[in-house]
Formats: C-alpha cells, structure tokens, sequence
C-alpha cells in the first residue's frame, strides 16, 4: 500500500509525513494521530489508515530516526514531545481534538506526551512502564554493528524466525507473517546501526509519574500472547491510570495491530465515539 506522504519541517528535522486530510473532508474535528514503535514506520499502521481515514482525519508520519524522515545520531524523549508539538501546530490540529494512538515506543511518547498536554484521548498498544533491556538490546548497544547487524537485521532463516517468535502469536497465519516481513524487510535492513542503540538513550526510562497524571480517557490494548511487552505491563499501566480502560486480545502478540487489526479499530472506534 502506497501513502500519500510529504515533508514537513519540524523542531529542527525533516519528518515524513501523512495526513488524510490531503484526500478526504471531515464534520468532525477530531484528529487521530498514530504513533509507530521503534524501529517502525507509517506502514506498520497501513491497516488503520485504510479504515480510520474515511470517518477522522488521520495523521501518521515517521517519528524522527525511522522510516523515510531524518535519522540524528542521538535522540532524547524531550525530541520526540517537542516533534510532536510542533507538527500538531504546523498541521492547525488542536491539541484539545487530537487522540494518540502510540503502539510500543510510540504508547511512551503518547502517555508521556498525555501526561503534560490535555489531549482528547490516548490509546496505548503494547506500552510500556520500564524498559527492560533483553540480551539482544545489550549486544546492539555495546559491542560493535560489524558483529551483529548482518545477524539480527538482514532477513535470514534466524531472523525470519526470531522475528516471527518475538513479534507474533504462535499461531499467526504465514501469510500475515510474510506480508510484514515483504513491508518492513528492504526498511530494516537499510537502517543505519545506530538507529538500533536509540533504545539506549531510554534505558532509565520508568513512566510510573506520568502515567499517574493521566487523567483523560485511556484505551490500552494489548496481545494476550505479547513478548515484548507482556500483559503485565498493560496491566500496572491500567492500574496507574485512574480513567482507562485494558483490552486484552487472544492469539496476538506484539504486532496486534497487524494480526488483529480488525479488532483493534473496533475498539478503537468505539473508543473515539465515546470521548
């Protein structure tokens, strides 16, 4: 699926942008913006672009380091808050009208960026409180790219198959599986190494304040069979945010939004109805 994307200069940076205002007309004022996680990009949500973009304007766009915007060699939390700041008023969305949708990395730029601005709604997919670095994490982030990056980001029989085991359910079809492996292939391995180490810049990382700010509503969803950030995360942040709401989804994992799409707009849906 091809988007409609443009250029828009931002905080500094170029990012890669999409906005469905640019094909559709809308009534309401409502504006979801769509948050990708690391390291992701606007088609991880081509799904939601596709059914969101004929009832709300809907924006997605590559948050900085990914996809087909500007990729620093160093980030902090406070550049991605500000991104999204400044491309909210560049594109004249209120914030008042606007409702994250952050799946992974892009649930903690939306809870961090809920915590401080009063948006309209926050959904949050597969978030996260703490990061908790895994072996993988530790060798990207300290041992030279010559040593890994051929091993853990060129599509290989090892990777087709760590990716498979970390990011999906067990029994996802291989056609779901092979249909995201054709999107995000020649992107991941065109990446530059030290795109993979922006985690490292997060590692101290702990959410626990400002997910207690929270007070709009809340939407989290995750994959029952979720590794990388399992149920347990979704849960404390459920627990931590006093007005939300958790939706746990059988037989997805990680990439919910693209094994289960159909039930994630559903409730995301009926979630933009209620607020």
């Amino acid at each position: 699926m091809s988007f409609n994307c443009f250029t828009l200069e931002v905080n500094g940076i170029r990012l890669n942008v999409y906005d469905s205002k640019n094909e559709n007309s809308y009534n309401d004022n409502k504006a979801l913006v769509f948050l990708h996680g690391h390291p992701g990009q606007i088609s991880n949500w081509k799904y939601q672009i596709k059914y969101f973009k004929k009832y709300y304007r809907t924006i997605v766009y590559d948050q900085r380091g990914f996809g087909a915007s500007d990729k620093p060699k160093r980030v902090c939390l406070d550049d991605y808050l500000i991104d999204l700041e400044e491309l909210l008023k560049k594109l004249n969305i209120n914030i008042e009208d606007t409702i994250l949708v952050g799946h992974s990395f892009g649930g903690l730029i939306a809870q961090e960026f809920a915590a401080v601005h009063r948006v309209k709604g926050n959904v949050l997919i597969g978030s996260l409180v703490r990061l908790v670095p895994d072996i993988i994490d530790k060798i990207v982030w300290y041992i030279p790219a010559i040593f890994w990056k051929k091993i853990f980001f060129k599509m290989n029989p090892l990777t087709l198959k760590l990716y498979r085991d970390m990011f999906f359910a067990e029994n996802v079809s291989d056609e779901v599986y092979e249909d995201f492996i054709k999107d995000n292939k020649d992107y991941i391995e065109s990446l530059p190494a030290y795109v993979f180490r922006y985690l490292k810049y997060f590692k101290d990382y702990d959410g626990t304040l400002s997910l207690q700010r929270i007070k709009l509503p809340t939407l989290i969803i995750v994959g029952q069979s979720d590794k990388v950030t399992p149920v347990e995360y979704s849960k404390e942040i459920n627990r931590l945010i006093p007005n939300s709401r958790l939706e746990i989804i059988k037989d997805a994992g990680h990439m919910v939004i693209v094994e289960k799409f159909r039930e994630v707009n559903m409730l995301i849906h009926d979630f933009v109805n209620s607020i």
